[in-house]
């Protein structure tokens, strides 16, 4: 600028208008690219968008199949089928719909929270309806469907549910069905789809495949809001197998009514093939709660202390107590430690080392036969004091001891038996009086319920055990277990089991008109709690054809507790296979 003010030459030049420019040319080209994106949408894929519209338009939803029945021996239904109304819910169309999740949790008598919950924990097959509610109300069903049109992916149908008649008496036999969990996918995976409710635990669990059958399909025609927009196109689905099992429903009922609740189990066999004619775990849960939602007070009476869903029968495992005597005296009967003639004094205790071994009696001089019937600790004590460990762990073994039992239950444990690998593995020494308490059924030895029913089978069958099975096998039986000895000494133990029952320990368990054949255990617990009961029995004893063993968890002497349990059992068996003439058949059957 000069002196007066006037515009320099530089000034005068024009200037481009830049911004004036740039912004029309991005509006431009933003309008370009929407054209070619259009262009190439409709016209370069547009065959193919359309076909994938439809086609996401359209659900597939499965339609579980009735799942099979489970039968007792006699045909009685044990888990049969419930036609319900229940709700289902697609996570991924309501999920993020929270005025549809409110109104649905009001409809259904629920806090939201409890239904985002119930979303959450099914996020992991978000595209397939769950069952939110069973068990709805004709009402109740009308009412959510007039909401239809404001909840997304919400529905009502009638399922055929799971329906255990007899509720707690046969929880753990027969296990229990739910909703399956990203674990069941993964075992199920070989089915193409799963249904609503699969098995959990039992027998349930272990034939869930047959049970199951096939999944229909209704496919859908749905709008953007997943409510159908046309009839659905059906495709039947295929009923699961019914199950025939050998469980003898007098039998069972009889053991859940003697148990009581507490803490124990019962288990009977038929010795002749190893089948399951009660399995019982006290105290037991009502299967039928695990169709809906468990809610927290209920889950919580669930895993309280008297713990209700453990499988006390297959995972329980017990110190066998005197219940052991008859593997001791056969570990010393081929030991050559024993004979017809050979005696022990009892005195009501004896010292071996610095231990003292006490007895309930005094007994005096005592053979086998005596002792058996009895129960006198010191006649076993001083033959584990003659013993080795590999001896008397040899012949538990041959019993079946220590190991499962390959009953068809999910859950069953080995319990304990003092191996070579066992002290090896848990770095223990063994001691005589390690050998002298094994004599007697306590210290390092465990069996559960099913283990000692097999073992007192295996007695009835003098020396041989079957597979213990629950599903109904066909003339077809599972030799499991071997215990050679002379049918001399086989005889010799049964009369004096016999005993037993007639003037020994087990007295509580006579039953008129059938001979019975049984040992009692106490299996001490320490800390100065009540012992463990145990019995276990066959009859008639000369043609068995029931097996069985109860355990009542800090009870008492098992001729106390146990043994009435067992009459009661046996009973139950016998009243229900009486002739005409009053007599006991042969078969058993």
């Amino acid at each position: 600028m000069n002196a007066r003010g006037a515009p320099t030459a530089d000034r005068a030049k024009p200037q481009l208008p830049t911004k004036a420019l740039l912004v029309p040319l991005a509006v431009m080209l933003g309008l370009l690219a929407i054209v070619l994106r259009l262009w190439y949408l409709q016209v370069v894929r547009g065959e193919e968008l359309s076909r994938i519209a439809v086609e996401k338009r359209t659900v597939r939803v499965a339609v579980p199949p009735p799942r099979g029945k489970l039968l007792a021996r006699d045909g009685t239904v044990i888990a049969g089928l419930s036609a319900s109304l229940v709700v289902m819910v697609t996570p991924a169309a309501i999920q993020d719909d929270l005025g549809a999740i409110r109104r649905l949790s009001s409809l259904l008598k629920l806090e939201p929270a409890e239904l985002q919950e119930m979303i959450r924990e099914h996020e992991y097959r978000k595209f397939l309806p769950f069952v939110a509610k069973v068990g709805l109300t004709t009402e109740e069903a009308i009412r959510i469907e007039e909401q239809g049109a404001f909840l997304p992916g919400v529905f009502v149908r009638s399922e055929p549910l799971r329906k255990y008649p007899f509720g707690n008496a046969f929880a753990h036999v027969l296990g229990h069905v739910r909703q399956p969990t990203k674990e069941d996918i993964e075992r199920l995976a070989s089915l193409e789809d799963l249904p609503s409710f699969v098995g959990q635990t039992g027998v349930e669990r272990t034939y869930d495949v047959p049970l199951i059958g096939n999944c229909g399909h209704d496919s859908v025609s749905v709008d953007v809001r997943m409510r159908p927009t046309s009839p659905p196109v059906s495709e039947p689905p295929i009923p699961g197998e019914d199950l025939e099992t050998t469980l003898d429903v007098r039998v069972q009922l009889a053991a859940f009514e003697a148990l009581a609740g507490r803490k124990g189990a019962v288990v009977a066999l038929d010795p002749r093939d190893g089948s399951v004619l009660c399995l019982v775990s006290s105290p037991a849960y009502n299967p039928n709660v695990f169709l809906g939602r468990l809610s927290p007070s209920l889950w919580s009476q669930l895993n309280n202390d008297a713990r209700p869903l453990f499988n006390r029968a297959v995972a329980g495992a017990y110190s066998p107590g005197s219940t052991f005597k008859v593997a001791t005296l056969i570990s010393a009967i081929r030991s050559g430690i024993v004979s017809p003639a050979t005696t022990f004094v009892c005195s009501g205790s004896t010292r071996i080392g610095n231990r003292t071994v006490r007895c309930l009696g005094t007994h005096g001089r005592i053979t086998f036969q005596t002792a058996i019937e009895k129960s006198c600790n010191v006649f076993f004590a001083e033959l584990g004091s003659r013993l080795n460990r590999e001896q008397v762990v040899g012949v538990a073994g041959e019993f079946g001891l220590g190991s499962p039992t390959g009953v068809d239950i999910p859950g069953e444990v080995g319990a304990l038996l003092p191996t070579d690998e066992w002290l090896e593995r848990k770095g223990e020494r063994w001691y005589q009086g390690d050998t002298v308490n094994l004599a007697i059924g306590q210290g390092y030895i465990n069996a559960t319920p099913i283990q000692m029913a097999n073992y007192a089978a295996l007695i009835a069958n003098r020396g041989v055990a079957y597979e213990p099975h629950v599903a109904r096998r066909r003339g077809e039986r599972v030799e499991v277990d071997r215990v050679a000895l002379d049918s001399m000494w086989w005889d010799r133990i049964v009369r004096s089991m016999v005993q037993v029952v007639e003037s020994g320990t087990g007295v509580r368990s006579r039953i008129e008109g059938v001979r019975v054949a049984g040992k009692t255990g106490s299996a001490q617990t320490g800390g100065g709690r009540k012992p463990h009961g145990w019995f276990i029995a066959f009859a008639p004893a000369d043609n068995p054809t029931i097996a069985l063993a109860v355990v009542v968890e800090n009870s008492d002497e098992g001729g106390r507790v146990a043994a009435p349990i067992a009459k009661s059992v046996l009973e139950a068996y016998f009243t229900s296979r009486r002739s005409p003439s009053g007599d006991a058949p042969n078969s058993g059957r």
